[in-house]
């Protein structure tokens, strides 16, 4: 299964910053990712829309740099599934108001100070995960994982017009929300209350 990537766009972390080092040692060295300027950290982004990702994003961003509620609403015009969490000095009273209605509307996962303690920030990133690893997609690539790599790049579904996807196709699709993903995680989910709502009480069968 591919490995969850954590993205931390700011510019006043360096790659010996503690929380980075704890990051690392959590998730892997390789799996962390530190972008200062937040149109690198975009340009991250849309080159991993397939993959299951969290970004740790600051308010501020230097001069001539898109700021956060910006590079928030960027990655909202591509996908709501990337998890972000806003990790910021500026004090929240500080924060505009229609910034932090945007937040909320578009599910910002949480907002936290860098002044916060480690093991905090830590924490609310281990949630982002763990809801990461219980959604439609995540559990879809998990099952697929299970196939061998000839199976999955093996044609699985077929459209109307007859476009063809493999299983790796299908994630990529409903991670990138398009029509075809939205259909798929619509029917899972049904398929899900369909099995749950039945007589059988036994999941496994």
């Amino acid at each position: 299964m591919e490995p969850l990537k954590i993205l931390v766009i700011h510019d006043d972390l360096f790659e010996n910053d503690p929380l980075l080092y704890t990051l690392r040692e959590r998730f892997g060295r390789d799996n962390v990712i530190l972008e200062k300027k937040s149109s690198q950290g975009l340009e991250y982004i849309y080159n991993n829309l397939s993959s299951k990702l969290i970004v740790l994003l600051d308010f501020d961003l230097g001069a001539g740099e898109p700021h956060a509620p910006e590079v928030f609403k960027r990655i909202r015009e591509k996908t709501s599934l990337i998890y972000v969490i806003i990790y910021t000095a500026k004090q929240f009273t500080a924060i505009p108001n229609e910034a932090l209605i945007d937040f909320i509307n578009n599910e910002a996962l949480g907002i936290i100070q860098s002044t916060a303690d480690i093991p905090e920030v830590v924490g609310m990133v281990e949630k982002a995960a763990h809801q990461l690893d219980t959604r439609v997609d995540c559990i879809l690539e998990q099952w697929i994982a299970k196939h061998s790599e000839k199976e999955r790049a093996k044609p699985y579904l077929t459209t109307k017009s007859g476009t063809i996807y493999t299983l790796d196709d299908l994630i990529v699709e409903i991670r990138k929300e398009t029509e075809l993903g939205q259909q798929l995680e619509k029917s899972i989910l049904q398929l899900a209350i369909e099995l749950l709502t039945s007589q059988k009480r036994q999941l496994d069968d």
